[in-house]
């Protein structure tokens, strides 16, 4: 989220006292994200933590908080595996030896704190960063997990939820008019003209799910979300990936897809990384990472959209929210295209 959370500090410093036992002598708020507030936040015993919230009031902070009975378990797991190709912060039990705490429709979660800069502002990402991407996901996906952790993973099925709600809110633009909210005029001129390209783009989604409903692949522990906003490089070029809320049990390319993109074309770098840590013949299905890379702007544009139609939102995240559509949405759907159609030309050779 890009503004504290309104509560103020008072909540965090009180469920920090009673559900971990620590007393915050600085709380640091991270304008960071789209589904939780982050927090910096340190102790009287000088350590340094990172706390999540969780609105569930959202439907956003809903399924975020929903996903979360399998994500803190997965992220305690790979932190104590203490793998050398990629790591992740530790969830911090709670008194009662829970992984968070809630106080009303706020959910607390509480993680070792990563030092380091993301790699957001890395793109283009050089090659030989691209490669270590690789291999650390390859370990990643290599992970076998307990009996208990497996009884609660989702499945990613290929079916989502989004597609009629986001259809939905698309027809609801042509209503918006010059009396209505400055934000929702700049929507509508964003949005409404590209409504056609929008379902199109639907539609190619849909077909390649079909196409990869085709062919069986394996499934494995997938982080979801591994592009470089959430991962830190450490000095010794460890690799720490940072929310885990979407991880799921899904094909290998639920991970990859994201290095085929128009921001990072450079696959065969990450492909090389892969294979150093997968030993076995690996084959990338092009349905598969076509499928993911078209899923992944619509479900963002999805997301976007449904927060500034349906959700009480403040100026700034208004703003945020639109800007995102313009920039980190609808200015990628031609570049997902070309990608895909070369990736399944260059795959097919």
């Amino acid at each position: 989220m890009r503004t504290p959370l309104a509560a103020g500090d008072a909540i965090i410093r009180t469920l920090l006292r009673e559900q971990w036992r620590l007393i915050a002598t600085h709380i640091h708020f991270i304008p960071m994200g789209d589904s939780a507030y982050s927090y910096r936040v340190e102790t009287s015993s000088h350590n340094t933590y990172y706390l999540k919230i969780v609105d569930q009031r959202s439907a956003t902070g809903r399924r975020t908080a929903t996903h979360m009975n399998f994500s803190l378990p997965l992220q305690k797991l790979i932190a104590e595996c203490h793998l050398p190709e990629v790591a992740a912060s530790l969830p911090q039990p709670t008194l009662q030896r829970a992984c968070s705490a809630s106080s009303g429709p706020l959910l607390f979660a509480l993680y070792t704190f990563i030092q380091g800069e993301t790699l957001a502002d890395a793109y283009p990402i050089s090659p030989t960063l691209i490669r270590r991407i690789g291999q650390a996901l390859a370990a990643l996906h290599m992970v076998p997990l307990p009996a208990a952790l497996q009884q609660q993973t989702p499945q990613d099925t290929l079916t989502k939820p989004f597609d009629a709600g986001l259809l939905a809110d698309l027809a609801s633009l042509e209503g918006i008019s010059s009396r209505d909210a400055p934000y929702l005029q700049r929507l509508h001129e964003l949005v409404w003209p590209r409504r056609d390209q929008i379902r199109a783009f639907l539609a190619h989604s849909q077909d390649y799910a079909r196409q990869a409903q085709q062919t069986a692949v394996p499934l494995v522990v997938c982080h979801g979300d591994a592009w470089g906003g959430n991962i830190i490089l450490a000095p010794s070029g460890q690799l720490t990936l940072l929310d885990w809320e979407s991880a799921v049990m899904a094909p290998p390319e639920r991970d990859a897809f994201i290095y085929m993109s128009s921001i990072d074309p450079d696959f065969s770098a990450f492909d090389a990384g892969y294979r150093l840590i997968h030993k076995e013949p690996m084959l990338w299905h092009a349905s598969w990472l076509a499928y993911y890379g078209y899923r992944r702007q619509l479900r963002n544009l999805a997301q976007w959209l449904h927060n500034l139609l349906h959700e009480t939102l403040d100026e700034v995240q208004r703003e945020n929210d639109v800007t995102m559509i313009e920039y980190h949405c609808l200015n990628r759907l031609e570049g997902v295209e070309q990608t895909a159609k070369e990736l399944l030309t260059s795959l097919a050779r």
